[in-house]
């Protein structure tokens, strides 16, 4: 038997056949619309909305489709997936208005559910070196910085587990294309963004331990080594002025682990420094747990059932036998460490990764 991948032959975001089937199930996404025919409630007046070639983008659907999954022209070219990833991320996302909560639910769901069936044409043609990888680190661009965006969403909006899995699963492919003949001018950037998602994780510092020297001794790759390490031996102080140096998409990836590390952070402070007669000062605690504000370090100390004492000069006392066991903060806006260091660059083009050549040119 003949076990060669399928090759995709397919040039639109969209087969044809898709595109017809759902337009006549009334099963468009709004971004797919052709929005000249809509009425107030976003349909033609009379049968359903009308598919937009240039903006109807290829759906996920589960593997038990079987045969279906594998149809060469239902399959789309990797360049012709490199070029919807662009659409994806350059035009659907940068659509979103970030004030209105409706807005980035409707188009996180779209870009995550599309992202999914760019992958799975991915793994059908078996496709792997610079053109699985160009692909891959663009929806991990997307997957990366989409916790942060979306942070306050519903949990019927968000599925963190499932979105985890996606980043994770991306992330093996991705290795896997690595792998390949040919340089990839982004490899190094995507080690260091997987050790700091991974962070503490002994296998994934060990893989990375064992990349070529080159890549190893890359600014990126020392960084989230530097990071791991500190991260392991409680060196809070060290742990935190590196994460200063991470870029914006880096600090992105790095976010999920901040609300427990300023927690393991603070409570080595509390029990470092107890003692009645130690005042340390919360300026210094602010910049240490690279917090935005004074107030949220307050808020942090009280919570744990620490006197933060007012005055010209604020300072904390720590007592480790008023210590409170509590709930770890929900992650939050984080303008030190991720807003400010995005710059003028939108997001998505934080997330293709042209916000470096941006900040070149000014």
């Amino acid at each position: 038997m003949d076990s060669s991948p399928p090759v995709g032959v397919c040039l639109d975001m969209c087969p044809a056949r898709e595109s017809r089937e759902r337009e006549s199930q009334g099963r468009l996404h709004q971004f797919e619309i052709q929005r000249v025919q809509w009425t107030n409630k976003g349909h033609r007046r009379r049968g359903h909305p009308v598919a937009d070639p240039k903006k109807t983008v290829k759906e996920y659907r589960r593997p038990a489709a079987g045969k279906e999954l594998s149809c060469p022209i239902d399959l789309r070219t990797p360049a012709t997936l490199a070029k919807t990833v662009q659409y994806l991320l350059m035009e659907v996302w940068s659509s979103v208005n970030y004030k209105d909560l409706s807005s980035v639910a409707k188009a996180y769901s779209f870009v995550f559910d599309r992202l999914r069936a760019i992958r799975q044409d991915l793994i059908v043609q078996r496709i792997r070196g610079q053109g699985g990888a160009l692909v891959l680190e663009g929806s991990l661009g997307f997957l990366l910085c989409a916790p942060y965006l979306v942070r306050d969403l519903s949990i019927a909006d968000y599925d963190e587990v499932l979105h985890s899995t996606q980043v994770r699963e991306c992330f093996a492919e991705l290795i896997e294309c690595y792998r390949g003949a040919g340089g990839f001018t982004r490899q190094a950037e995507f080690q260091s963004l997987l050790l700091l998602y991974d962070l503490g994780n002994l296998d994934t510092i060990h893989r990375a331990l064992q990349l070529p020297h080159g890549l190893l001794q890359s600014t990126h790759v020392r960084l989230a080594l530097g990071i791991s390490r500190a991260h392991l031996e409680n060196n809070w102080v060290r742990l935190f002025r590196l994460v200063h140096q991470l870029n914006c998409l880096q600090a992105c990836a790095f976010y999920r682990h901040l609300p427990s590390s300023r927690h393991k952070a603070l409570c080595t402070l509390i029990h470092a420094y107890s003692s009645r007669n130690c005042r340390f000062p919360l300026d210094l605690l602010t910049r240490m747990m690279a917090l935005d504000s004074p107030s949220l370090t307050t808020e942090m100390c009280t919570k744990r059932g620490q006197t933060v004492t007012s005055g010209e000069q604020p300072s904390v006392l720590f007592l480790k036998t008023s210590l409170k066991d509590v709930k770890l903060e929900l992650p939050g806006r984080e303008m030190n460490l991720v807003e400010q260091k995005k710059g003028k660059a939108s997001w998505a083009e934080v997330m293709m990764g042209q916000d470096r050549a941006i900040t070149q040119t000014q």
